[in-house]
Parts: C-alpha cells; sequence; structure tokens
C-alpha cells in the first residue's frame, strides 16, 4: 500500500502583511502612502507545501498557529490548496505568528516579525505514525524555531530516518548570531540542505559556494547546495543561473519557491538537475507576482518555464 503524502512541510507558519513599495526613507517621514496592502500566507513552512501541491504532490503542512482569525485564515488558506492539516496544532497560549513585509521598489523586502506561536513547534506534533504515511520530511526555517532547539530536531530527523523516511530543511537568518551549533547534531540525519546565500556564509564560514557545499557534505548530509539569489543556485556540481525575469515584482519566498519545486521533484524520482530546474522554474514564477505563493506554477507552467530557459528564451 502507497503513502498517504509525499510531503509533510513543517515548521514556520506566518500571516504576512505586505505593504508595497516602500523606500528606504520610511522612518524619516510621519506618512507614506503605499500604492497596495495585502494579506497572504507566509512561512517557510506553508510557502513549500503551496508550491509543492500546486506542482501535484500530496502534501501535509505541520505547525503551530493560534487561535484566532489569521489562523484560521491560514488553516483554511492551506485546505483550499488541497494540503492536509492535520500535522497544524492550535496554541493555547500564543497568537499566529506575524510578519510585517515591507517591500522596495526593485523587489527587496525586509520583514518585521513576531513568531511566538511557531517558537512551540518542537516537532512532537510530527507523530510516528503521520511520518510513516510520507516520503520527505521538510522543515522550514530551522534557525527560527526555538522549539526545535536542545536536539529536538536531531531527535525529529530520528525518527522519520528510522522510518525510511527522507529529510530536508532550510534556513532563515539567525536573529541571535547563533548557526552551525543550532544544527550540527541534526546534519547527520539530514538527505537535503540548501540554504540561502548568506545564511550558508553564517554557517559553514566561507563564501565561496563549492566550498559550502563540500562542507555541508562533511556532516553526511547527502544533497548539498546553496541558493545564489540572482546569480542562480548550485547543488552538488550543478550550476544553474537564475532563469531571466524581465520584471521582478516581489522576491518574497523565491527561496521557498525553489525548495517547494526542488523536494517535489526529489519526490516524483527526478535527477538532482532536473529538481533543481522545477524549483529555479517556480523561483522565476514567484518573484513575478506579488505574494509568496500568488505565482506559484502547477506542473504544466512550470515545465514550460523549464523548457524555455533550455531553449535560451528565459537566459
Amino acid at each position: 500500500m502507497g503513502k498517504r503524502f509525499d510531503i509533510i512541510s513543517a515548521g514556520l507558519i506566518v500571516y504576512d502583511i505586505i505593504a508595497s513599495p516602500v523606500e528606504k526613507d520610511i522612518f524619516s517621514v510621519d506618512t507614506k502612502p503605499l500604492e497596495s496592502i495585502s494579506y497572504k500566507t507566509g512561512g517557510d513552512a506553508l510557502n513549500v507545501a503551496v508550491n509543492a501541491s500546486r506542482l501535484g504532490a500530496r502534501v501535509c503542512l505541520g505547525g503551530i498557529v493560534g487561535d484566532d482569525a489569521p489562523g484560521k485564515f491560514l488553516t483554511e488558506s492551506a485546505q483550499k490548496e488541497g494540503i492536509d492539516t492535520s500535522g497544524v496544532l492550535v496554541s493555547a497560549e500564543n497568537r499566529t505568528s506575524v510578519s510585517i513585509v515591507l517591500c522596495e521598489p526593485d523587489g527587496q523586502r525586509h520583514f518585521a516579525y513576531y513568531g511566538k506561536s511557531n517558537n512551540e513547534f518542537d516537532g512532537t506534533s510530527i507523530s510516528d505514525e503521520l511520518l510513516g504515511e510520507t516520503g520527505i520530511l521538510y522543515i522550514g526555517s530551522v534557525m527560527g524555531l526555538r522549539g526545535l532547539e536542545g536536539g529536538k530536531l536531531k531527535d525529529l530527523f530520528m525518527r522519520a530516518k528510522a522510518r525510511r523516511v527522507m529529510t530536508a530543511m532550510d534556513s532563515t537568518w539567525a536573529t541571535d548570531g547563533i548557526w552551525l551549533p543550532r544544527i550540527r547534531e541534526a546534519l547527520p540525519y539530514c538527505d537535503i540542505f540548501i540554504p540561502s546565500f548568506d545564511e550558508a556564509r553564517e554557517i559553514c564560514g566561507t563564501s565561496d559556494p563549492k566550498e559550502i557545499v563540500s562542507f555541508i557534505h562533511s556532516f553526511g548530509v547527502r544533497i548539498a547546495g546553496v541558493k545564489l539569489g540572482k546569480s542562480g543556485v548550485l547543488v552538488e556540481d550543478i550550476e544553474i543561473p537564475a532563469f531571466n525575469c524581465e520584471r521582478v515584482v516581489d522576491t518574497t519566498g523565491a527561496g521557498d519557491a525553489f525548495m517547494g519545486g526542488f523536494v517535489t521533484g526529489i519526490s516524483m524520482g527526478k535527477s538532482v538537475y532536473d529538481s533543481a530546474l522545477l524549483g529555479s522554474a517556480a523561483s522565476n514564477c514567484c518573484i513575478r507576482e506579488i505574494g509568496a505563493v500568488t505565482g506559484a506554477p502547477d506542473l504544466s507552467r512550470a515545465e514550460k518555464v523549464v523548457s524555455e530557459f533550455l531553449d535560451g528564451t528565459l537566459r
């Protein structure tokens, strides 16, 4: 009998309030009119879940929300995407995590973040029974999940590996400056780790992408890489430039779109190269729209974007 899910995407779940465009002088003026304000789903785990689901993966979401309107919005939005939410718990103490996203005219973004409910996530809501029903466990924003400290991330990954579940994770920025020590013990039980460049530099102590990959491999990670923003991505020894985009609207969620496409590709049995192409296509679609998942493509559109890249149209 086959497994119920291709992917469990767990960790950071956030209600995004997106303001655009915001100039750098925002704090030097009393009032600055905005062209748009949007209320969106966000957080690495939910972003990856939406991207993967739209690409055709069977996805379960795991994490913590508050007993409030944003929490209901996030849970119902995931369900409307065809995502199972049996791994989402409701906090008895804290409100749903919220990010206020300030987008500059060129698409770069800055976050003001409240995350107490996310910090409750310690992996225990992902039961052994739930792990037994999936092929891949992905943890989004490990550096931003205080509940996974003290060996809890390692424990979760060990439980997954005991059930022959592939494990993957992404980083996010460690606001307290604690990097490698937070994930060192879990890395030998992680199959896929492809952090963003700025985060990888802090974790690995080098700015050389190839050295970053080697460093991550040295802990036993099977598939290592680094997301390079405008320069594309390096996964293993495969370098893929960023697909061309005539006008970048919003880079929010671009890295999550890549990871959603990549882990979906792996879950489909695609090669590392083809999975990286699928992730790059999802990321290219993401930055063309406001919001982390507004532009998330279905599989047909993503494959069309890959074809355009390969024939030179998007280079």
